[in-house]
């Protein structure tokens, strides 16, 4: 991707940013300083007791456990020539026969569109196994003056297994090398007002790396200007709020295993400054949450360039600002990341649940509901006026074992089938 000032690397194998020993992600044009040496996605979750997490970049082998293909095609290998990135304009819109999740109208100036799954077990690390989940990416970028210094991207996550996928966190991995990788520094601006002039304006969820001097150190990329930052902010998800963790760290502490990998992602801990320049790391992930069959998950995050001072973040803080009003303004997307989700004059929520779950009828008449266990079992029956609560117990009154329901709902229009995910 190269638009405005900021050019990427776009992949389908999970990362972006990295080109082997080519500088994939530069800015400002037309000085094509480096800015990442690499970065990707991080799935994590825990199946049957086991800790898995798929990393679409891993920072010391430069390796994804991802393939450019959905879990039910991978057994045939990558070599199908619709298993590629679609580019608006030109090459759209990508085929819904192949990508049954792809878009068809664009919504920015040039539109990447890809696909990619960790089904593939020889792509895994040592003792690793694939989670078996699908992945769709839409990066979006605009040719204008207020959008120069930032792309946005999508994720969508499905479980398209016929189990649910328990405890998830997803998050992004960022390698940055600005200027001289030695000598880089790294930050998170969670949520912080900053005055600009008579305006005040508001700034969450940014993790960022930067060169720690702000002096030009002329290295095999670079070429001129004074180092800035790069940033990666979380804006918006289906499922999330907010972020859980960011981590910064250096190469010496690389985790090193899926079991490594999950801690961070679920640590709760957001790393402030250190004080101590190196090739740094950062990690900004949401969780958990869980994925029923069939279902998904989106997340969007601006990839974010600016020039930086040490000693005041207002610059990035700015652009970071106007990334967020760009994506809320342009992209329109709020009816996406709307929760709960509402079908049919029915909610179910919360889902997955612990204790209660309620079932919201707007029709103001009667309903009917049947739940069946994952064998096909019918274990209670309820009837009555909305709103209904089920307390997870059976006809005898029993609390049912941990799991996934099925709830055959009846109304006086409809007869509607859902799904729900009991932890106890």
């Amino acid at each position: 991707m190269e638009l405005n000032r900021l050019a990427c690397a776009i992949n389908n194998f999970g990362m972006f940013g990295h080109n082997g020993n080519n500088p994939g992600a530069y800015w400002p044009k037309p000085l094509r300083n480096y800015y990442i040496f690499g970065a990707g996605i991080w799935i994590g979750c825990i199946q049957n007791n086991d800790t898995l997490v798929a990393c679409g970049y891993e920072a010391n082998s430069g390796l994804s456990e991802m393939v450019p293909t959905l879990c039910r095609y991978w057994r045939s290998g990558y070599t199908d020539s619709l298993d590629r990135i679609y580019v608006y304009p030109g090459d759209w819109p990508p085929p819904r026969s192949r990508f049954p999740m792809a878009p068809i109208s664009p919504r920015s100036e040039r539109d990447f569109f890809c696909c990619f799954s960790d089904s593939d077990p020889s792509r895994h690390y040592p003792n690793d196994r694939p989670i078996g989940i699908d992945v769709a990416l839409t990066v979006y970028a605009f040719n204008d003056s207020i959008a120069r210094d930032f792309i946005f991207f999508k994720y969508e996550l499905f479980n398209f297994n016929p189990y649910p996928i328990n405890d998830i966190y997803f998050g992004i991995q960022l390698d940055g090398d600005v200027g001289q990788y030695r000598d880089d520094m790294g930050g998170l601006i969670r949520n912080k007002l900053f005055f600009i002039g008579t305006d005040t304006i508001r700034v969450k969820n940014t993790g960022f790396i930067y060169d720690s001097d702000g002096v030009e150190q002329p290295g095999q990329f670079w070429q001129g200007g004074t180092p800035g930052a790069v940033a990666i902010s979380f804006l918006a998800s289906s499922v999330q709020e907010n972020i859980s963790s960011y981590r910064l760290w250096t190469i010496e502490n690389d985790p090193r295993n899926d079991q490594e990998r999950y801690q961070m992602m679920a640590s709760n801990t957001f790393d402030s400054i250190d004080e101590i320049p190196g090739d740094k790391r950062f990690l900004i992930a949401s969780g958990p949450f869980d994925l029923l069959p069939e279902s998904s998950a989106c997340f969007y995050y601006a990839l974010i360039a600016s020039p930086y001072s040490p000693s005041d973040t207002t610059g990035l803080a700015t652009t970071a600002y106007w990334a967020e009003r760009v994506f809320r303004e342009r992209l329109g997307i709020e009816e996406e990341v709307k929760s709960p989700k509402e079908d049919y004059g029915l909610s179910l929520y919360p889902n997955p649940f612990r204790s209660i779950l309620t079932i919201n009828s707007f029709s103001g008449s009667a309903i009917t509901i049947d739940v069946y266990n994952a064998s096909g079992q019918l274990v209670k029956s309820i009837k009555g006026l909305s709103p209904i609560h089920w307390n997870a117990r059976d006809e005898g009154g029993k609390i049912l074992p941990r799991g996934l329901y099925f709830l055959r709902i009846e109304t006086p229009k409809e007869r509607i089938r859902k799904k729900v995910l009991f932890r106890r």
